[in-house]
């Protein structure tokens, strides 16, 4: 079992797996069930509203959920309790730079990195290639759920 932390960033993916279980190689439910057990703060940068929305709605337009569905995982979602971080010249400035390390034309993962490295706190993220990729770069505290899962 891996270490737990009081506070923990969470990745869009992994929350459209919470809420959209059909679209998930693993349940994060049971972890999901220890953090709030634990009263672990989640966070996610302010983008991963909309990030997890349009997870939503691509879901719904190609028809692998339905519209009630669709509504119901809008709801579930904001269910999840996750604390929203503001955007800021230096989270930004670090986000650039994790893009730069990951090799990313595209932010949208160092977003996350950036973030749980502020805080400081581990990233936890259904993104295998994610995780595998700051492992190659030593990063110790990202966390992909098909290893990590609660049993």
């Amino acid at each position: 079992m891996l270490k737990s932390s009081s506070v923990v960033v969470i990745d869009g993916n992994l929350a459209l797996w919470t809420v959209i279980p059909q679209l998930a190689s693993y349940n994060p439910a049971p972890q999901f069930a220890l953090w709030y057990k634990a009263n672990t703060r989640l966070v996610a940068p302010a983008f991963w509203l909309a990030e997890c929305v349009s997870g939503i709605r691509l879901a719904l337009y190609s028809r692998r959920i339905t519209p009630e569905r669709g509504q119901q995982s809008l709801n579930d979602l904001f269910a999840l309790r996750v604390e929203l971080a503001p955007l800021d010249e230096s989270l930004c400035r670090s986000v650039y730079t994790w893009a730069e390390r990951l090799n990313q034309a595209r932010a949208y993962d160092a977003l996350y990195l950036a973030l749980a490295e502020s805080l400081p706190a581990e990233l936890w993220t259904a993104d295998r290639r994610l995780a595998d990729r700051a492992r190659q770069l030593g990063v110790a505290w990202v966390r992909w759920i098909g290893e990590g899962a609660a049993a």
